[in-house]
């Protein structure tokens, strides 16, 4: 989506823009998926990836939920290590999206750009390399740097913070509930481009 895109879109110019980046910048869900299988089968827990893509789980606590087994069989620490290893050895399964990339670009063209994500700094910022876009300034909020992550507005608060503007002068770009219940409730406008996709 361009900036003109965006303009006719929400009738404004913003002075700065937001995007999320699993799904929203980049195509990451074979990735993730897999990483999730992986640190299952790591803790002797074996699922078919089908079980993973049916319900899609990213944390240990909403994983031991669906599979009703107890903390001590899926630990917080030792699930997230095991899926970021294979994230970072698997990163060739990312793949670039790129209408969100000449969207990202012609917004850092004229105003301030982040990621607010709910996954970590340096796995966004590592996928920003491998799609070609970490030439931007971007302004980059991680799960790590909010006390809540989305569906709360801390996420996108912090980032419009850190780029000194007001919440309602963003435009933030989105593709889950949460993500754009979260932007939302911090007072900005947004693109859920499952309904509006890049054009």
């Amino acid at each position: 989506m361009s900036e003109h895109t965006a303009t006719r879109a929400t009738g404004r110019v913003y002075a700065a823009y937001a995007f999320d980046f699993d799904g929203t910048l980049a195509d990451t869900a074979d990735v993730n998926l897999r990483a999730v299988q992986a640190s299952l089968a790591a803790h002797g827990i074996t699922v078919p990836l089908a079980w993973v893509t049916a319900d899609p789980a990213f944390t240990a606590p909403q994983l031991r939920r669906r599979l009703r087994i107890d903390p001590d069989a899926l630990p917080d620490d030792t699930f997230v290590e095991a899926a970021r290893a294979y994230w970072f050895s698997h990163t060739d399964r990312i793949r670039p999206i790129p209408a969100a990339a000449a969207a990202a670009r012609a917004a850092a063209d004229h105003a301030g750009v982040a990621v607010v994500s709910a996954n970590y700094a340096d796995i966004v910022r590592h996928g920003l390399s491998v799609i070609h876009l970490d030439d931007l300034p971007w302004t980059v909020v991680g799960r790590e740097d909010v006390p809540r992550t989305k569906p709360a507005p801390d996420p996108y608060l912090h980032a419009a913070g850190l780029l000194g503007v007001h919440p309602s002068a963003c435009l933030a770009h989105e593709d889950t509930d949460e993500g754009v219940i979260a932007a939302g409730a911090a007072g900005m406008d947004v693109i859920d481009i499952r309904h509006r996709p890049w054009q």
